[in-house]
């Protein structure tokens, strides 16, 4: 029985490799063109950066109104340090002007200055209270003695006025030429010095125009020192006060100290005819 034999053709010289599928070239290099380029943040985050700049530029006016209110308010409330109702009232009166001023654009010096300018204000202090109050504290002139009718001394002889000048009606009552108040100031507080030991406080001095010194004490005795030698009368009338006046200074109207060694005494109650008596040193 003959069978036949299957021979295998044998495969081409250099045919090592299946050659590829059709249309896997093409695949491929589809492939390779679609890959994506690397992203630059720095040139996206300089591109948003100018343009957050530019829309805040174009709606800055809106911003700067709609964020006023919180950030930077109008001031609504001025609290004063302890005050007369008159002087509460002079000082509200006075700050009107600043009253639609903002918290950070009021001038605080400028409010201090006009506080400052009331003739019964010292010294000021001007702080600002988050989120719409100024705080004003002021120091009130020291008086120690009246001028007149109308105004007020302080111990350094500085004059000023008052809202209520009749509060101050217990002060002593001094009276002087024009422009000479420092110096009545200071020839009180000497007087001063000299007579409270011997019982006296003094109610009226007065300065004439000759410069001559005039004193009224509270008890209602009235000294005459002249214009010289004010130390060395006071001292004479210590003296003589205790040796010969004590005793009956209630029937004392007036001592004269205008005499170079001696005094001159007038009674309250004289007799016939006014008498004063020379008393000699």
């Amino acid at each position: 029985m003959n069978t036949a034999s299957r021979t295998t053709k044998p495969a081409p010289r250099g045919a090592t490799r299946q050659a590829p599928a059709r249309g896997a070239r093409r695949s491929a290099a589809q492939k390779s063109q679609r890959q994506w380029p690397q992203v630059n943040w720095t040139v996206i985050g300089v591109v948003l950066l100018i343009a957050v700049v530019v829309a805040v530029a174009i709606n800055l006016p809106r911003a700067q109104q709609w964020l006023q209110p919180y950030v930077n308010p109008p001031i609504a409330k001025v609290v004063l340090s302890e005050l007369t109702a008159t002087q509460h009232e002079a000082v509200e009166k006075l700050l009107l002007p600043y009253s639609g001023a903002s918290f950070f654009s009021v001038d605080i010096d400028a409010v201090r200055h006009a506080v400052e300018a009331l003739p019964w204000v010292a010294h000021a202090e001007v702080n600002r209270i988050w989120p719409d109050q100024l705080r004003v504290i002021i120091q009130q002139q020291l008086p120690v003695a009246r001028w007149g009718d109308a105004a007020l001394l302080s111990t350094q002889g500085y004059l000023f006025t008052a809202v209520e000048v009749e509060k101050f009606s217990h002060l002593p009552q001094l009276f002087g030429p024009e422009n000479t108040q420092a110096r009545v100031m200071q020839q009180y507080l000497t007087f001063s010095q000299a007579l409270r030991p011997l019982g006296y406080s003094i109610k009226q001095l007065e300065m004439r125009e000759r410069g001559s010194w005039f004193v009224t004490t509270h008890t209602g005795l009235q000294l005459l020192f002249g214009r010289d030698h004010l130390v060395e009368k006071v001292r004479r009338f210590a003296v003589v006060h205790e040796k010969e006046l004590k005793q009956q200074i209630d029937k004392i109207e007036r001592v004269d100290l205008r005499y170079a060694n001696g005094l001159a005494v007038a009674w309250r109650v004289p007799a016939e005819n006014e008498t004063t008596a020379v008393v000699a040193q």
